[in-house]
């Protein structure tokens, strides 16, 4: 007997899903990935334009995922990965005008000119600071400030949250975002001592052999992403998408719209719409991996509160500009990864990416690529300024910090209006009603990067993980 599973959505999160699935059911499965867009993909794509390489989305994924790795082998991709530079280690913020290089571990903030020396003796007294007994959910800033105090909360944890996602460090959840503090601080009572508590039971295991064991030689078992290394391929993350895609070429329905979707007594009925006209379609299974905001109008006339759940978790709007450059119209050397800029910095640009720095062949010989994000979640609607404005800004933040001696060679403005979900406060328990009310509609399942994750990694292990759950259903 073949089991009938729609996925709607042809990003990252429904393509793994559908690989998994057709690895894990063979014949016992008819696959179908519907995608509302003209490609699959989502917010993840490579160009090449006039010899640059730019990114719409992700630059690449940190080496700490063993899921991302065996999807990696079983699609034959593994020799086109490219790891970043030993450069891009380096990550900077702009402080007062000037680039600091943020240290790498707890030490070194010692020495660091991120924080003046009033805010290091603060952070010095950590250790000392009760642990939070009250329940509920905090802020970022409020977690840091009570831990660290105010000046890390300005100057590191703002820059460090629009860095990665384009958010608010006042509405961003301590339990959602950075729940690994949230977890030292409960488990140890200090962050500072959790974190050398880690160490020190790493080191342990690895004397003990008692590791975990390697799916690839380049994973890294370290949980700081600061450690980490960050992969791409060759030609960028779309690699991994065509690779995908491939595979799953006779599964997926591209330019489709869903127009209705209605619950029957053994499955689900989709109205589809495309090119060629409506047609009604009958899948056992549906995986809904859209954005949460979304998602909710499929799951509407189900239950009206689910979708209202899946509706309060937003996404935010950013633009990214791509700039190229003759090597010689940048005076600084661009020896790192790039830099973060605090609100307190009075810009309208988040951060730059030096991304000819950090991977090979992302500019042409004798040139260098500059990718700027200006927008998120304090700047919601930067993204309706126009192409001009938008890269006149760019240069304008920029040009005190890297020195530009000519206009850019290439210029390109990528708008994402559903760009990355906001773990708000309150995210954990909205997921937790979110799950319960799944329960109650059986065969339905939902997958992204709105709920435990917004990395690529976070999608492909929840994708691999979900698959297992439907086909462990249906065998």
């Amino acid at each position: 007997m073949t089991t009938s599973i729609g996925i709607i959505g042809a990003g990252v999160s429904g393509l793994a899903v559908a690989h998994s699935l057709k690895r894990l059911l063979g014949d016992k499965a008819d696959l179908t990935v519907y995608e509302k867009g003209e490609r699959p993909g989502g917010a993840i794509c490579s160009k090449r334009i006039d010899g640059f390489l730019v990114e719409w989305g992700p630059n690449g994924f940190l080496n700490n995922e063993p899921a991302t790795f065996e999807l990696i082998k079983e699609l034959g991709i593994r020799d086109r990965l490219v790891v970043s530079s030993d450069t891009a280690r380096k990550r900077f913020l702009l402080i007062g005008g000037a680039l600091h290089q943020i240290p790498l571990s707890p030490p070194g903030f010692l020495g660091t000119k991120v924080l003046p020396l009033s805010a290091k003796l603060r952070f010095a007294l950590e250790p000392f600071i009760k642990k939070r007994t009250a329940e509920g959910d905090e802020s970022v800033a409020d977690f840091v400030a009570r831990r660290f105090g105010r000046k890390a909360v300005e100057r590191m944890f703002d820059p460090l949250m629009s860095g990665i996602y384009a958010g608010n460090v006042n509405t961003l959840s301590i339990q959602s975002t950075l729940k690994v503090f949230h977890e030292m601080e409960q488990s140890h009572g200090s962050v500072v001592r959790g974190m050398f508590a880690r160490i020190k039971q790493r080191r342990a295991e690895e004397r003990a052999g008692g590791a975990p064991e390697k799916v690839d030689e380049l994973v890294s078992t370290s949980k700081n992403p600061m450690s980490n290394k960050l992969l791409s391929f060759a030609e960028g993350m779309n690699e991994l998408i065509g690779a995908l895609a491939d595979e799953l070429r006779e599964h997926i329905r591209s330019a489709v719209t869903i127009e209705s979707f209605a619950r029957t007594e053994k499955g689900f009925d989709l109205v589809v719409r495309d090119g060629n006209g409506t047609q009604t379609v009958h899948h056992d299974v549906v995986v809904i991996a859209t954005p949460p905001e979304q998602a909710a109008p499929f799951v509407a006339g189900l239950d009206s509160m689910l979708a209202q759940r899946l509706k309060e978790i937003k996404s935010s709007t950013i633009a990214v500009i791509g700039l190229g450059f003759k090597g010689e119209d940048i005076a600084n050397p661009l020896d790192g990864f790039g830099y973060l800029i605090p609100r307190m910095e009075g810009v309208r640009s988040l951060g730059v990416l030096w991304s000819s720095s950090i991977f090979p062949g992302r500019a042409p010989e004798g040139h260098k690529l500059l990718q700027i994000m200006i927008g998120g979640a304090h700047d919601l609607r930067a993204i309706e300024a126009d192409d001009q404005t938008l890269v006149e800004t760019a240069m304008k933040d920029a040009d005190p910090v890297l020195g530009f001696r000519g206009k850019p060679v290439l210029q390109r403005v990528i708008r994402h209006t559903s760009g990355i979900p906001q773990y708000n406060l309150g995210h954990k328990a909205r997921l937790q009603e979110i799950q319960q009310r799944m329960q109650c509609i059986d065969g339905l399942h939902l997958a992204g990067n709105g709920y435990f994750g917004i990395s690529a990694n976070d999608c492909i292990r929840h994708a691999r993980e979900l698959a297992g759950r439907i086909a462990a259903n249906i065998v």
